[in-house]
């Protein structure tokens, strides 16, 4: 019982970890950042993607009253700018989305006292628009997605259990894996592209290539485990694999 736990709690542990990891590395992860005017903190968050329904909506948080700030954005060859609106926390702006897949190039400028902040202080951040996608879908998504992972990693680990539930694991990894690829993912990407109710979309636009990988791996590992050949070796390179197109993602 208590090897179990130890074991449990070190997929646990590695799945917290490769997801952190996953998170900071993304492409799409926002620019955040803080600064400050005259010694009061003034921080940002400029997004790289949005799945709002109807408007997209910046906040600059600051600490400091009186600052003012331009939403100035490049789409289509034309530029366009805003004023931000001030409120309690700081300012704010808001924009009409786009339809999925269009972006736009934008910076933050802020100003007080007769100083300008650029935000970046060069160039532009891309803003990719996608359609929104339910919270039950995301949910489920990010269930299966996960929990195949951890699943993953606990088999990976039973290797140092005599194997004594491989086959269980396995069989629960490839379920969660299937149903994610077959089911939810082409779910998933017809909401993200804004094609549900709209247009039929591509099959290779709904069943991405990575997933369909991550399927085979494990439907042609199970099928070698449980005919008994190369049973470490290949739930290793199962596991390896699962994390690296999990990185591809």
């Amino acid at each position: 019982m208590k090897n179990q736990i130890i074991l449990w709690l070190s997929s646990f542990v590695i799945l917290f970890v490769i997801g952190y990891i996953k998170n900071i590395t993304d492409k799409d992860y926002p620019m955040t950042g803080t600064f400050g005017i005259e010694g009061y903190k003034v921080s940002y968050k400029l997004d790289k993607v949005s799945y709002n329904k109807s408007t997209y909506r910046n906040i600059i948080i600051s600490d400091i009253k009186g600052v003012t700030g331009k939403f100035i954005w490049l789409q289509d060859d034309k530029k366009y700018e805003m004023n931000m609106n001030e409120t309690e926390r700081g300012l704010v702006i808001e924009i009409p989305v786009l339809k999925a897949g269009q972006q736009i190039n934008y910076k933050v400028v802020l100003s007080y006292k007769n100083k300008t902040y650029e935000i970046p202080e060069s160039g532009y951040v891309t803003l990719t628009f996608w359609g929104n996608i339910p919270s039950s879908v995301e949910t489920l998504y990010f269930i299966l997605l996960y929990c195949g992972i951890l699943i993953s990693l606990r088999g990976a680990l039973e290797l140092f259990n005599q194997n004594k539930n491989l086959k269980k694991y396995i069989i629960i990894t490839c379920s969660l894996f299937i149903s994610l690829t077959i089911i939810i993912n082409p779910l998933y990407n017809s909401y993200k592209l804004g094609a549900l109710n709209h247009y039929v979309p591509k099959v290779p636009d709904l069943l991405e290539t990575s997933m369909i990988l991550l399927s085979l791996v494990w439907i042609v590992g199970a099928v070698l485990i449980f005919n008994r050949k190369f049973t470490k070796t290949i739930t290793m390179l199962m596991t390896t694999a699962t994390i690296i197109i999990f990185f591809l993602l």
